[in-house]
């Protein structure tokens, strides 16, 4: 079983929010057209024909009238009644019917009123430094195991050729001490065995317990524990973001028939980039088996963070947390890591608060008066 990588680095993405706004469309022409002018027909009867004076001969064209003789009235012509001028009847044609007027637009709907949260309860305040302690404790193991895996390494050339399968951490007196361990004589019934333990006080190494060749001591039941634990994890199906193997944190129980919490950590693959999502926790309970387990975050994302430059602080990173109410020990943990303050967006109505290895705290609002 090949030592898993220790230690790397985590990170979060800045997320962002946006708005979209809606131009109402104006109303169409309802006005009808006009309509269409008519003009009226004239009746274009002629007037009767007046009989040829007697003798006359019958022509297919009447000859012009000859004037009477004088002394001899004129036969006068009887008058044809004109019928008077008749309107011709007019049709009148239907006017084109309009198209429907498009529906009126809604009028611009005011945003809704967002009320501010209600502070903060005391059951809420206790799970903020419930997850502040753990989170720092995280920090601990991860420097604690990385300053322990560079003493192994500078006398244990090849940890796999000496047999190391894992490490685990715990607190001893004031210091840490990291134990290396390896997976013993099985087939006697043997269970893991120390091969390197170191003890960190203060920032440094103050005592080694090397045991490369010979006999090599059992793990205490604690540590056997923790031990099997770890080892309890590897069957699951998390995954983490990236091609390499999972940092993997091993918390001791608050007492010796407690729940052990094991943390699978997504290691750091470049530099200045910390993987944002592939973090899990799974809780062993004593008899070994797997009592829950969950992750941060539904996916990956490697966030860049920027070394600050000299003299500067650095730079929060900002990440949405969608999958609970408020931040997590993770979060903590991934402050410490990066060096960079978290500004974590979480619950509903949203809330921002900053995690620091220090703890976790609500950003007031400005005029909320909180």
């Amino acid at each position: 079983m090949r030592l898993a990588h220790l230690l790397s680095a985590t990170a979060l993405a800045l997320v962002a929010a946006s708005a979209l706004a809606q131009d109402a469309a104006q109303p169409g022409d309802n006005s009808l057209n006009g309509l269409s002018e008519t003009l009226n027909g004239l009746s274009d009867n002629g007037q009767a024909e007046t009989p040829p004076p007697a003798g006359a001969p019958e022509e297919n064209v009447a000859e012009p009238a000859v004037p009477a003789p004088s002394g001899t009235p004129a036969e006068t012509p009887a008058p044809t009644e004109t019928p008077a001028e008749t309107p011709a009847q007019t049709t009148q044609e239907p006017a084109p019917t309009p198209p429907p007027a498009p529906p009126a637009p809604p009028p611009p709907s005011r945003p809704p009123l967002v009320m501010p949260p209600e502070p903060l309860t005391r059951a809420q305040l206790a799970e903020l430094r419930a997850a502040a302690t753990r989170g720092r404790l995280l920090g601990v193991i991860e420097r604690s195991g990385r300053m322990a895996t560079q003493d192994m390494l500078s006398r244990v050339p090849d940890p796999n050729a000496a047999g190391i399968s894992g490490w685990i951490a715990e607190a001893e007196g004031n210091g840490v001490a990291v134990t290396f361990y390896g997976d013993g004589d099985t087939s006697a019934g043997g269970g893991p065995v120390i091969v390197y333990r170191v003890t960190i006080n203060g920032g440094r190494i103050v005592d080694r317990d090397i045991h490369l060749s010979g006999a090599r001591p059992p793990l205490n039941p604690l540590q056997a524990r923790m031990a099997a634990a770890r080892a309890a994890t590897a069957a699951l199906p998390n995954q983490p973001c990236g091609s390499e193997v999972f940092n993997v944190f091993v918390v001791p129980p608050l007492t010796a028939d407690g729940v052990i919490d094991v943390y699978q950590i997504s290691p750091q693959t470049r530099p200045g980039f910390y993987p944002l999502g592939g973090h899990f926790r799974t809780s062993i309970a004593p008899d070994g088996s797997v009592a829950a387990t969950r992750g941060y975050t539904s996916a990956c994302l490697d966030a860049a963070v920027a070394v600050p430059a000299p003299g500067t602080r650095p730079a929060p990173v900002s990440v949405t947390h969608l999958l609970d109410p408020l931040p997590q020990d993770i979060h903590v943990f991934l402050s410490a890591w990066t060096g960079h303050p978290l500004l974590v967006v979480a619950g509903d109505p949203q809330r921002i608060f900053v995690a620091t290895p220090d703890g976790i705290a609500e950003v007031p609002r400005e005029g909320g008066g909180r």
